[in-house]
């Protein structure tokens, strides 16, 4: 299964992603990679080692339970 930290490795090394991948992220994830492309877009200069690589999702549901 393909996921964040998956979507953002492939970014780093080739800068870009399939939308085939898009596909096969689950809506939350996919959400979250869109929002944290829009901030490095515009804070990081498309700075490839300054895309998030955890999802902080991830970490929100691993504190709940």
């Amino acid at each position: 299964m393909y996921t964040y930290e998956d979507a953002v490795k492939q970014l780093q090394e080739t800068g870009s992603i399939s939308l085939i991948n898009f596909k096969e992220l689950s809506y939350e994830e996919l959400e979250e990679l869109l929002e944290e492309i829009k901030k490095w877009c515009v804070y990081s200069n498309g700075n490839k080692e300054k895309l998030e690589k955890k999802s902080k999702n991830k970490d929100k549901k691993k504190k709940k339970t």
